[in-house]
């Protein structure tokens, strides 16, 4: 295990050596573009047998996910030095990656898109109902775009 200190509350953990540094530095661009401010949390960079872990013991859905967000539920009860600890988050690279692959996307900029929506879980956005997932999508968007990521939720048209 690796720790990669991002800032003084937000904290990056290596589970995995696929992580490599291109993906690392689009963790960073995207925890910048998203701009917090006085807010903290954990992002924990693993692999699918460890997420099967977790998504079955929280989750009880025995299957590796892409990411996992665990939202703070004592928020009163975590600030320090002014500073809001949000939640945690873990990430699967093997589900991530297949998902790139299949999608025809970057495996950079799927991450980004994963992360963002990861990060609007710990803010508390949900998407069970159909109006909150369109809400949430559009937060997706919204961050993607400041970084000319193409619309996940758009109709795109494979060329073989």
């Amino acid at each position: 295990m690796r720790l990669i200190n991002f800032n003084s509350y937000i904290f990056i953990y290596l589970y995995d050596a696929r992580w490599n540094n291109i993906l690392l530095n689009s963790i960073r661009l995207a925890i910048r573009v998203y701009g917090f401010k006085r807010k903290g949390f954990t992002i924990k960079l693993s692999n699918d047998k460890e997420i099967k872990k977790l998504n079955f013991k929280w989750r009880k859905i025995n299957k590796p996910t892409n990411i996992l967000s665990f939202p703070n539920v004592c928020k009163n009860d975590e600030v320090y030095d002014n500073i809001n600890y949000m939640g945690d988050i873990i990430i699967s690279y093997d589900t991530l990656k297949s998902e790139a692959s299949k999608g025809g996307l970057s495996l950079s900029s799927h991450l980004i898109h994963i992360l963002f929506h990861g990060i609007l879980h710990l803010e508390g956005y949900k998407h069970r109902k159909r109006v909150d997932e369109c809400c949430m999508q559009k937060q997706e968007i919204k961050y993607l775009k400041k970084l000319n990521i193409i619309n996940p939720y758009a109709e795109r048209i494979k060329i073989n």
